[in-house]
């Protein structure tokens, strides 16, 4: 009796498992809200879906308010902890730096910038990413 017991806990901690496992996938997949950002200074509203279940997650979309969006993907580690480098679809090189849960992107070709979760004023008043905005 203890077995059958012990088994059939064991098979519903294994479900739960499952159904937490799918629940984050599920979560980790969805898009965040629309936050204010910017693009080469300019307002538009965007979100960020990561596109991988698990952490650390390496690639995320990035969707404007117009409609606008691109794919990213790590390429390689910053010389910081909160600095990485990505490449987009179309190949530009992006180096993103992450300041308390905003973060900026600045094209190291042809010097276009992308600030997820800040006004323009935030931007320019934030120690981290001013040299950005």
């Amino acid at each position: 009796m203890k077995r059958i017991a012990l088994g059939m806990s064991w098979a519903l901690l294994i479900g739960g498992l499952n159904n937490i496992t799918v629940g984050s996938a599920a979560k980790a997949m969805a898009a965040e809200p629309w936050v204010n950002c910017l693009y080469n200074n300019k307002s538009i509203a965007c979100r960020r879906t990561f596109l991988c279940t698990g952490a650390p997650c390496n690639r995320f979309k990035l969707e404007w308010k117009d409609g606008i969006h691109d794919t990213y993907t790590r390429i390689r580690d910053g010389a910081a902890r909160n600095v990485g480098f990505y490449k987009d679809t179309r190949g530009g090189e992006w180096m993103l730096r992450g300041y308390a849960g905003s973060f900026g992107l600045v094209n190291q070709t042809n010097g276009n910038t992308i600030i997820v979760g800040m006004t323009l004023k935030e931007c320019r008043n934030s120690s981290a990413l001013g040299d950005l905005c």
